[in-house]
């Protein structure tokens, strides 16, 4: 009798250990079904960022031409396309995940969105570049003077 109470004992402990084992090993699985969902997410989320990052320096110098656009030619069709052309090309950016970062001169300067070329002070001075961030990562800070 006593043989078969030890067989019987030595059976439930190795079907607790092993059931123990399935159940770590489902939470493994689980753990890494979870890493691989937020890794894609971020694949997502992120995929245009280096296309967007190339894209923004011809934003940069559409914001350039039409800020400096002679009163003269305010009323030109040529001037009015170039105009079109860079709401366009901001529209589309948008549609993809981008944001302006709002800065204003006398802003404090904040690290994590300004990037300070000038200065040393905590006060926002003169916006030299905007900074953008795209689906709420910042991919560039705005170049600012602070002083």
């Amino acid at each position: 009798m006593k043989k078969i109470v030890k067989k019987k004992i030595k059976k439930g402990s190795k079907i607790a250990e092993l059931t123990n084992l399935v159940k770590i090993k489902q939470a493994e699985l689980i753990n890494l079904q979870n890493r691989f969902e937020t890794h894609n997410k971020s694949l997502f989320l992120y995929a245009n960022e280096n296309l967007i990052l190339d894209i923004l320096p011809i934003l940069d110098n559409f914001k350039r031409s039409t800020e400096h656009l002679p009163k003269e030619l305010e009323n030109n069709n040529w001037a009015k396309g170039i105009n079109l052309i860079e709401k366009q090309l901001e529209k589309m950016l948008k549609n993809n995940g981008l944001e302006k970062i709002i800065t204003q001169v006398g802003d404090n300067f904040d690290p994590s969105l300004h990037d300070a070329i000038e200065g040393e002070s905590e006060k926002i001075s003169e916006i030299v570049l905007d900074g953008y961030k795209l689906n709420s990562k910042v991919i560039r800070p705005a170049k600012v003077k602070v002083n």
